[in-house]
């Protein structure tokens, strides 16, 4: 257990680290951006991070097929470091919406969080749902086109444009449906319909977490789409503030951002 909290805390460390290092990087390289924008970029490229690094070891993980035919009480020892990475990464968003002040108004991540760190607690302490947690971290898998897409739309003058933009738009759009819709559902059929080993209160939960998490999905997509012109959408032109699909880190009263110099991360968390 020593070894595994130790992990937890060096992640939770190099995040952070990882953080400072990309603000101080865009004061000093890209001295045309408000702070907002070096903001929202930098806890983008953290975030990127967490989901590049999660979803190789999920991919790598399902190589293993025991994961997905016994998804429910099949129990891998080394992949326990891939819930407790996301955990790190869980702290450490806290930790810096805490210092940013964004605490009072994130009560959507701050639920999140929390409960993403309960159940992986639960699962490493339990050895069970082992299958279930991988198959829906496959989610990481689409995370990275998210950001990489809100990344070089704030990085590219006019990416609406750009063959870059476009390929992480569309492969964005393409990865919600295969990463984040297709997992959801299998799970909830899986324990719905096929498992028989799941007792029926823990089943109850996990279900009711699983159609949770796909309310949210159905938003996310409902926001790209209009975002980024899918389904009879317009493509919109986008600022800083509306360009994450997940929100902005302004908040809506410029005149409270001036006065105390923080931001309030108002955005729509994706589980």
């Amino acid at each position: 257990m020593l070894h595994q909290l130790v992990f937890l805390g060096v992640v939770t460390l190099l995040f952070r680290l990882e953080y400072l290092l990309a603000r101080s990087v865009c004061r000093k390289t890209m001295p045309c951006w408000g702070e907002n924008k070096i903001r929202l970029f930098s806890v983008r490229v953290v975030s990127l991070t967490h989901a590049f690094f999660s979803s190789i070891a999920v991919l790598t993980s399902l190589t293993d097929p025991r994961f997905i035919k016994s998804p429910y009480d099949f129990f891998k020892e080394e992949t326990q470091f891939v819930f407790l990475f996301s955990m790190g990464y869980f702290l450490y968003d806290l930790f810096d919406m805490g210092i940013h002040g964004e605490l009072p108004n994130s009560k959507e991540y701050i639920l999140h969080h929390s409960l993403a760190l309960f159940a992986f607690s639960s699962i490493i302490v339990s050895e069970k749902f082992f299958g279930v947690a991988v198959i829906g971290l496959l989610v990481e898998v689409q995370t990275v086109f998210l950001h990489s897409r809100t990344i070089v739309r704030l990085l590219i003058k006019g990416s609406e444009e750009s063959v870059m933009s476009e390929f992480f738009i569309q492969m964005n759009m393409i990865c919600l449906f295969l990463f984040r819709h297709a997992p959801t559902l299998w799970l909830l059929y899986f324990l719905m319909i096929v498992d028989e080993k799941c007792g029926v209160a823990v089943k109850l939960i996990v279900c009711g977490s699983l159609l949770f998490l796909e309310a949210h999905n159905l938003h996310l997509t409902q926001s790209i789409a209009k975002s980024d012109g899918f389904f009879g959408f317009e493509r919109q032109k986008l600022d800083e503030d509306t360009v994450d699909p997940l929100g902005s880190v302004r908040t809506s009263e410029c005149e409270k951002i001036k006065k105390t110099g923080g931001f309030t991360r108002k955005m729509r968390k994706v589980f």
